[in-house]
């Protein structure tokens, strides 16, 4: 499922639920696409002084990110799987994908 277009009035509620299904904060969002990490909260925030729409390109890249399921996000018969059915390879590369910069693990 696709974000309602950038200048759509829907958009910035669809921006907002997809954000959270996806349980980003607006900074974990800024970096996962490289923006500023107070522009989620303008693009979602139409009562907010400094409300703004994203550009073309920012479009495409929340659109992007937020518009394809993970398979961390799919489920099997509306179960969610547990994180011990991924390999620490594949819950990297996802807490990457979130826009984390770096990870340690400690065994």
């Amino acid at each position: 499922m696709s974000l309602p277009d950038r200048e759509d009035p829907a958009f910035p509620a669809a921006l907002k639920a997809a954000r959270e299904a996806r349980n980003l904060s607006y900074s974990d969002l800024a970096r996962a696409i490289g923006i500023s990490t107070v522009m989620p909260s303008r693009y979602e925030n139409p009562d907010h002084s400094l409300f703004g729409t994203p550009s073309k390109d920012t479009w495409r890249k929340l659109n992007d990110l937020l518009s394809s399921p993970t398979k961390f996000q799919e489920s099997t018969n509306g179960k969610t799987q547990p994180l011990s059915a991924y390999s620490v390879d594949e819950l990297i590369s996802e807490i990457k994908r979130r826009g984390a910069t770096s990870v340690q693990i400690s065994f």
